[in-house]
């Protein structure tokens, strides 16, 4: 089964009061489409003791002098970050991380991952790693990004050891992207063994300060508007999509001295926007994936996810310190979510651009009434449709990150499984049941059911939910629903019942506290337990369980 299609197209409105794109706006998936998403690798694991990070958008600000000093202290020696990661300043072996970016891609539609190997480190152990991590997905039901690898500098001997590693001994099979029947990879064949050259689908690296190459494999273009790749049939194949554009190789000249040449996140017609809210809205990565739906390819290469940090090279006065592939917030060119900034606009601009490429999920079917009585069994609900959620949202996280900072997570309690919703006159009935006995506790974020009611732009809300069920629980039989009164307030509130045995609960919520007086209606819902105070939606990506994960919410329409 796949449980990607169980829920159908997810909501989320995000910082900016952007939506996401549904069916009615994209049209349907099309099969024949294929997004891959660069994901770097070189912040590897722990291996030995390393020196704090450096944040060096934070290192800008608070030493201005530091930029016209290549051996000024405030560049440390620990690795250079852009910025800093939502879940820190991490190593690839910390699992905690590679789940949530296993849930993130998956949910946002990416087809595989491409694993930057250009330099010829392999980083077998951290790509290991995240594979166990996918594997553990797709074996429950879930259709994860597959993978293939990009290789450059001698590519050859890089691919010997990724055969040797991974495609030889037949690992992980069910996580190899294929394309023309065939695993991908990004090589030369010219220097790869003859068993090596039939068993794969070559394109070849193609570097952006290089001419085109035919049968070629763009990461990034510097040409503006981006190329096509034309394949041997002749038909768009593909296109590169990145967040931001250094054709002078060095972002750290856009970052350090105003250089107008590297184009940042907040590039857009032909020049830098240095307005204040600019760096928000994606405009570079929204011009880019224009430009790739209107070419219509086979696959868009999208650039790209992991990629924090950044080597300095000592220069030329009057631009003594060079970084050429990341540089500050602006000059930097990755859509994980990032604390702070921008925090995961890019990460649903990716989201919704995709959908926008590819079509959108299908919206879930309609539902007729179906009455549930709170006093009955649970088996009442064995005939409506499930939500499924992804799992393992729940284990600890204990891992050493850069400079030796301890990352512990210990919030994880309740973990969702299985979502269901139906309604008849009077209430909209929600179901949840989780993979172990439900853990009660009232005095904390307990089972938390937030709705949102669609038509209703204009009234109060928190990231798209009009109404808070069961933060306030009088016992083991009743809790209330609140109404947002705008941010994170909730009033108004009303008394209902709920029942909880074993690892199931149900809740009945009247339909007239909803303001559901039509019989057709859409609600967005999402299930969210132990997650902190909830001051900031980033609660809901790095604290306790929620269904969907982070900001989205599932969808349910009653007729």
């Amino acid at each position: 089964m796949d449980k990607n299609a169980s829920f159908g197209a997810l909501y989320a409105v995000d910082d900016l009061g952007r939506l996401l794109p549904g069916e009615e706006q994209t049209g349907p998936l099309k099969e024949d489409r294929a997004v891959g998403c660069f994901y770097f690798l070189t912040h590897g694991a722990k291996d030995r003791p390393t020196p704090a990070p450096v944040n060096v958008t934070r290192m800008m600000k608070e030493h201005p002098d530091a930029l016209k000093d290549f051996d000024h202290p405030a560049w440390g020696d620990g690795a250079l970050y852009w910025d800093e990661p939502l879940f820190g300043y991490y190593f690839l072996d910390d699992r905690w991380v590679l789940r949530r970016h296993v849930k993130l891609l998956t949910q946002a539609g990416v087809d595989f991952l491409i694993f930057d190997t250009t330099n010829r480190t392999t980083f077998w152990p951290q790509v290991r790693g995240l594979l166990e991590t996918l594997e553990e997905y797709r074996q429950e039901g879930w259709k994860v990004p597959q993978i293939a690898y990009y290789t450059n500098t001698l590519s050859g001997e890089t691919l010997d050891e990724i055969w040797n590693d991974l495609y030889e001994p037949g690992l992980f099979r069910e996580l190899w992207f294929t394309w023309e029947g065939k695993p991908f990879i990004i090589a030369d064949p010219e220097q790869c063994t003859p068993a090596q050259r039939e068993f794969f689908t070559f394109r070849l690296p193609q570097w952006p300060t290089e001419a085109k190459k035919e049968g070629g494999c763009p990461w990034i273009d510097f040409e503006r508007p981006q190329r096509v790749w034309i394949n041997a049939a002749g038909e768009h194949e593909i296109v590169p999509v990145s967040v931001a554009q250094h054709p002078n190789l060095s972002f750290g000249d856009g970052a350090f001295y105003n250089d107008p040449v590297p184009r940042g996140r907040a590039f857009h017609d032909a020049r830098n926007d240095k307005t204040p809210e600019a760096l928000y809205y994606g405009y570079n990565m929204a011009e880019q994936w224009e430009r790739a739906i209107a070419l219509d390819p086979k696959m868009v290469f999208f650039t790209g996810w992991n990629e924090w940090t950044a080597g300095k090279i000592k220069g030329d006065d009057p631009r003594p310190v060079l970084m050429v592939d990341q540089a500050d917030w602006e000059y930097s060119r990755d859509v994980e979510p990032m604390r702070g900034g921008h925090f995961d606009s890019y990460y649903l601009q990716l989201c919704d651009y995709i959908r926008r490429y590819k079509g959108a999920p299908p919206m879930p079917q309609a539902q007729k009434k179906h009455p549930i009585d709170l006093s009955g069994p649970f088996t009442q609900w064995e005939d409506v449709p499930s939500y499924w959620a992804m799992p393992y949202g729940t284990l600890p996280r204990r891992a050493e990150g850069q400079g030796g900072i301890l990352y512990e997570d210990h919030s994880g309690r309740n973990e969702f499984c299985c979502l269901k919703v139906c309604h008849d006159d009077k209430n909209v009935y929600f179901y949840a049941e989780t993979r172990e006995e439900i853990v009660f506790n009232m005095f904390t974020k307990w089972m938390n059911l937030y709705i949102g009611v669609a038509g209703r732009p204009y009234a109060p809300h928190w990231h798209g939910w009009h109404y808070l069920v069961n933060d306030i629980v009088l016992d083991g039989c009743a809790t209330f629903v609140q109404t947002c009164l705008g941010g994170y307030r909730f009033g108004n509130n009303t008394r209902i019942s709920y029942r909880k045995e074993g690892c199931s609960l149900m809740i009945a919520v009247p339909r007239s506290v909803l303001g559901l007086t039509e019989d057709r209606f859409e609600l967005r819902f999402k299930w969210a337990d132990h997650t902190g105070k909830n001051e900031t939606i980033a609660d809901f990506y790095e604290y306790g369980d929620t269904a969907p994960y982070g900001r989205f919410s599932y969808i349910y329409r009653g007729i």
